[in-house]
């Protein structure tokens, strides 16, 4: 009997086949989770807490009520001092399926986790989002396509809420500070009608200032009878900040200003050199009218200002 001879490539190849079958046939030995994270120290504080959600049916239509609690840890300023807050935040909301929801109750409980100062407060209000930025608690609620958004800052210091304006606001900037101020407009267009809410005659808009812990002014903006006033629009006017001098620098297309020679140990005197301006485009000539007034030591100086008087009519409000 006559025996062939195997070629060795292909005795090779089937020894290579049968070691990577008895390898994925092996099973993988499971891998070790590691042990628990512990922490040493006395605990000072803990909470728990849960979400939950309910669908029902309301005349035909799906329902759906969601409730979310989450923590969060952000730091305020307060001049040079940083201080830690714990926040527990509870989101509710409650929609119609295939519908935009722009409405949230948002209730805020705010702790300081650290000696450095002691901080409590609560806050509630109704957001379409919330975020934290410049120092401050940003509310922002949507408006409908008729309607133009209202946002609002509330302090981290005591929850409580420093300035509204529609569409958006300006920021006066100071180098090497976290503290700022801000300008804003409240117009007629605003979501949930804050200007109609107010129930006073032939009032435009408020114009309103703070810094990041309170209010530090507010302006109505009246509107004097006149065949110019009947073409003024109500919507947010275009916005922008002055600078007066070199002593103020203009950035973001005059949606913010640095105070160059003001400092970590700034007063009050030193947060001027700028003025703002609300431009008004109106008729069928596209026509504009202005209303300038300068920031005087922090204030809002109305006896500067210049406006068209027969026009408009500017008081602290």
């Amino acid at each position: 009997m006559k025996y062939s001879k195997l070629n060795f490539s292909h005795v090779s190849a089937f020894i290579i086949l049968v070691a990577l079958l008895s390898s994925c046939n092996q099973k993988d030995k499971p891998k070790s989770e590691g042990t628990p994270i512990t922490i040493t120290g006395n605990a000072v504080y803990s909470d728990t807490a849960t979400s939950s959600v309910r669908v029902f049916d309301q005349n035909g239509k799906v329902c759906i009520q969601q409730s979310n609690i989450f923590f969060e840890i952000v730091n305020v300023y307060e001049g040079k001092n940083k201080i830690p807050l714990l926040l527990k935040i509870k989101k509710t909301e409650l929609c119609v399926a295939d519908s935009v929801n722009r409405e949230r109750v948002y209730e805020i409980e705010a702790k300081s986790v650290l000696d450095t100062k002691s901080i409590a407060w609560t806050s509630s209000f109704v957001a379409t989002e919330i975020e934290f930025k410049d120092n401050v608690l940003l509310a922002t609620k949507e408006g409908s396509e008729s309607e133009e958004d209202l946002l609002t800052r509330y302090s981290l210091l005591d929850g409580k809420a420093v300035i509204s304006c529609s569409y958006n606001d300006m920021k006066i900037v100071i180098p090497n500070v976290r503290e700022k101020r801000f300008i804003g407009f409240i117009s007629q267009k605003a979501t949930t009608n804050p200007i109609q809410n107010l129930k006073e005659e032939n009032v435009l808009g408020l114009i309103n200032y703070s810094s990041c812990n309170s209010t530090l002014g507010s302006v109505a903006v009246k509107l004097k009878r006149s065949k110019a006033a009947e073409k003024i629009p109500t919507y947010t006017p275009e916005m922008t900040l002055v600078a007066d001098n070199s002593n103020a620098t203009v950035i973001e297309d005059g949606r913010s200003v640095i105070l160059m020679k003001a400092n970590e140990n700034y007063t009050t005197k030193d947060i001027t050199d700028f003025s703002v301006k609300f431009t008004f485009y109106y008729g069928d000539d596209n026509e504009a009218t202005d209303i300038i007034i300068p920031i005087r030591n922090d204030k809002l100086d109305i006896a500067g200002a210049k406006l068209d008087k027969d026009i408009f009519e500017i008081i602290l409000h």
